[in-house]
Order: structure tokens, then C-alpha cells, then sequence
């Protein structure tokens, strides 16, 4: 029993926390509560916080050479610095983002994600929702006025970012509040299936 009980610890301790990254499509932008993309609904005390833009799934092998969005919340929170990864300039004001990099940007891990900026929040209250947005900037890169990225291995090809959760009227990011989530339709036959 001791042995069992050893291997079961063990193994847990290897195995570690498995999450799965909530957005599958390519070259989405998102606000999430760690850096793999895996949470971007939770809920916090009052106080310090931090988050992270995160662009996923980026199509680009060589990385992410620049981007472009607007990123604001709303609710019982404030922004307190926003900290943008690389060697950087970044010639947009807060809450629209411009930056260019000198070395693109690319994921050292295995997800599929890269952090572009490190967020830090102050929450006021959590009677209410908080919650982040994200749209194109004033002057952007492309017809559409959408979050865009510059391709790390053509600084001629600008890419198209599409919000996590669907577009600029909806949140991206939820704190204290209803979380938005991914919708599929299943049968009888699939619910049947797992406990076969």
C-alpha cells in the first residue's frame, strides 16, 4: 500500500498541471491569467494582479517582429503598467499599442503562444465584473482597423489578429464576472460514448 501510495505521489508530482490553450484558432490575440493562454476567466481578491497579452497560435515560424492593438478594460479596474516585451519602441499612447521589436518575439516552450506584453492591474471591487477589450488601433496597418502583427520572418507581410473571443464588442478577458466560452454542439451519441 506505502508503494502504491509513493507511486501515485510521484507520479502526480511528474505529471504536473495539464491545460489545454482556449483558443485554437491561428493567430488570435487574447488577455489571460498565465502565459500559456490556458485561462482567461477568473476570479481575484481586490488588490495587485497581473495578466498577459498573449498572441496565439501565430502562423509565423519565426516569430512575432511587431503588432499593433488597442487593449482597455472596464469595471472596477485599473491598469497600473503594461510592459512590452523585447527590445522594443512602441510609438502608440496606452491604451493603443504600436510596436516594433529588434529580435522577433517567439514561444521557448512547447505552447503554442506568445506573450507580447506583461500586464499589471489594480482591482478596486469585486462585486462587479471586470473585464479586457481588445480592437485595431486608430491608425492601423490594414484596410480593416483589427489587431495586427508584422510576420518575424518577412517584415513586409503584415497579419491579421482576431480576438480570442470573437470580435471588439465582446471581452477577451473576464475577472469576477460570467466567463465567455467556446460553444460545440454534441449528440447523445458522443455523451454515450465516454463511458464506454
Amino acid at each position: 500500500m506505502k508503494k502504491f501510495l509513493l507511486g501515485t505521489i510521484m507520479l502526480l508530482a511528474l505529471a504536473g498541471n495539464a491545460w489545454a490553450q482556449l483558443d485554437p484558432d491561428n493567430d488570435g490575440i487574447g488577455v489571460y491569467f498565465d502565459p500559456c493562454a490556458c485561462n482567461n476567466c477568473i476570479s481575484m481578491p481586490a488588490g495587485a494582479h497581473r495578466a498577459f497579452l498573449v498572441i496565439t497560435h501565430p502562423t509565423s515560424p519565426a516569430g512575432v517582429h511587431g503588432w499593433e492593438a488597442k487593449m482597455w478594460a472596464e469595471g472596477p479596474i485599473f491598469i497600473t503598467n503594461v510592459d512590452v516585451m523585447g527590445s522594443n519602441i512602441n510609438v502608440g499612447t496606452a491604451p493603443e499599442y504600436m510596436v516594433g521589436v529588434v529580435d522577433p518575439l517567439i514561444n521557448p516552450y512547447t505552447y503554442p503562444a506568445v506573450v507580447v506584453a506583461i500586464i499589471d492591474f489594480y482591482l478596486t471591487d469585486t462585486a462587479s465584473p471586470s473585464r479586457f477589450f481588445i480592437d485595431g488601433i486608430r491608425f492601423h496597418s490594414l484596410p480593416d482597423k483589427v489587431p495586427a502583427y508584422l510576420d518575424g520572418s518577412d517584415t513586409n507581410v503584415i497579419k491579421k489578429l482576431q480576438q480570442s473571443t470573437g470580435g471588439r464588442t465582446f471581452p477577451v478577458a473576464t475577472i469576477n464576472g460570467d466567463c465567455a466560452v467556446p460553444s460545440q454542439s454534441e449528440s447523445w451519441g458522443d455523451v454515450k460514448a465516454l463511458f464506454r
